[in-house]
């Protein structure tokens, strides 16, 4: 059996977006393995290590930006400013606090299925791993519509913000032991509405609310699984 995620990037260059990978794939494409199971790199045999990445895949980014705090502003010569206003949320200046808007969501026909969001990308050697400290987070996608960003803080020696296209922002891990099935679908005026009517339920939560408390005000599951299948990307 196999568990079905609905997944779209909901960016205008949404076409450039490639599906997540399996983390387990890009790691054994490095050729860290070994068919003789005594070999001191043979930790294709080892059961936890590949426990911890069932079901973990790498998200890329689909744009080359760059951005830098500089005088006490955040600025960018890429681009334009339309770019910047819609893709940099500047949280915390001071602390280097952003979030950079590749925008992905997830969903599932499933009642229950937790995602951890924006872990650590471990197995990358590229500028996100050079110059960020990734916040994570978990919901349950079949309780919850929400899209993902991607909320950083910069390293202290670092005061410029640099991704290159294709570059994995960070890994999704899904906690199930079931197979994972992805169908990406074309994000739409409805869904869009539907994304900005649930943020709007839950706009007055008491700071600190647990997911719970959205998992209880979500509603609209049949309608948002209808619009995603007439919208299917074959």
């Amino acid at each position: 059996m196999a568990i079905t995620i609905y997944w779209a990037c909901i960016e205008d260059e949404w076409i450039k977006a490639v599906e997540p990978e399996k983390v387990s794939k890009r790691f054994y494409s490095m050729g860290i393995k070994d068919d003789n199971r005594s070999s001191p790199i043979a930790i294709n045999h080892c059961p936890v290590f590949n426990g911890s990445l069932t079901n973990t895949y790498a998200v890329k980014s689909i744009y080359d930006y760059s951005f830098k705090v500089e005088n006490g502003q955040c600025v960018s010569s890429d681009h334009d400013q339309k770019f910047f206003d819609e893709h940099v949320f500047i949280r915390l200046l001071e602390k280097k606090f952003f979030s950079f808007n590749v925008r992905y969501i997830f969903f599932t026909e499933e009642d229950d299925l937790n995602m951890s969001a924006y872990q650590y990308p471990f197995f990358e050697d590229n500028e996100i791993t050079k110059r960020c400290m990734i916040i994570p987070g978990d919901f349950n996608i079949g309780k919850y519509f929400r899209n993902l960003e991607f909320p950083f803080i910069l390293k202290k020696e670092y005061d410029e913000f640099i991704v290159n296209n294709e570059d994995v922002l960070y890994y999704l891990k899904f906690h199930t032991e079931e197979k994972i099935k992805f169908k990406q679908f074309r994000y739409n005026e409805n869904l869009k509405q539907m994304l900005a009517d649930v943020r709007k339920a839950n706009s007055g939560n008491k700071r600190g609310a647990s997911m719970q408390v959205y998992y209880n005000k979500f509603k609209g599951k049949k309608y948002i699984l209808n619009q995603i299948k007439q919208n299917l990307i074959d």
